[in-house]
């Protein structure tokens, strides 16, 4: 949290306009979902076998329901007018160095995708990943679950040292998390339907697996809606009470 924090007041005052998108369409959640209702109208199901078929029928049925809420809360949050700013874009554990010694972070890496976004966009794609001790690849779905401890250091961490709670709308946080967690599900899941051609994988359907352990993640987080909700109110931030109802409708 605080290496995060750092990054972002650091890179505060760069001039947005002199930025230039390397990677098109990043973060565009709109984009993946579209692509994704292309991908599944067009697809020829039946060349998959009855296993993975039926696994991947499950998973869009799942997402259906999500989907449409979200196109409509990514409407009202563009209302909101949250402000952009720099991001690093990718901030998951592994793009973190750290010093073993002092236990404290370096540096950022893989910086091609840095842009101009929302700060709560790396907030909640940091939090899913620290969030999620099981890896985005575990040997067993069953252990995957969101951690609220580690979200809740986290939160201390970064706004130990970044108060911008005055000026900003970090009471989104709890939606911009459960979109990031459905936006990376709906691209693995994309990926794996388009022949695996943007994450690598080590066997066929390892996309498809990535996709099913964020979705188990999200309904773990959807779970601790309430409990995040109640950490940022002890830091002075206050969040949409109805956000957990409106999911909970949905599950």
């Amino acid at each position: 949290g605080i290496g995060l924090s750092k990054f972002h007041r650091i890179s505060s005052d760069i001039d947005l306009t002199k930025l230039e998108k390397t990677l098109k369409d990043f973060h565009d959640t709109k984009h993946y979902i579209d692509n994704f209702n292309i991908i599944i109208k067009d697809y020829n199901f039946i060349k998959l076998d009855e296993n993975v078929n039926k696994r991947v029928q499950s998973l869009i049925f799942s997402l259906s329901n999500h989907i449409l809420y979200i196109e409509a809360k990514l409407a009202y949050l563009k209302r909101k007018s949250i402000q952009p700013s720099l991001i690093h874009g990718d901030p998951k554990l592994s793009n973190f160095l750290f010093d073993i010694q002092y236990k404290y972070v370096v540096s950022l890496i893989d910086l091609d995708t840095v842009s101009s976004g929302y700060l709560l966009t790396d907030l909640a794609d940091c939090i899913r990943s620290i969030s999620n001790l099981a890896g985005e690849v575990p040997e067993n779905i069953d252990n995957v679950f969101f951690d609220i401890c580690s979200c809740e250091y986290f939160l201390k961490g970064y706004f130990s040292i970044a108060n911008k709670k005055s000026n900003y709308r970090f009471g989104c946080l709890p939606e911009f998390i459960y979109i990031i967690i459905i936006e990376l599900t709906i691209r693995f899941l994309n990926d794996f339907l388009q022949s695996n051609k943007y994450f690598k994988v080590n066997y066929y359907t390892q996309n498809l697996y990535r996709a099913e352990v964020q979705y188990r993640l999200l309904s773990s987080f959807i779970t601790q809606i309430p409990n995040l909700s109640k950490s940022l109110s002890e830091i002075g931030i206050s969040s949409n009470p109805n956000f957990f109802i409106d999911v909970q409708n949905i599950v």
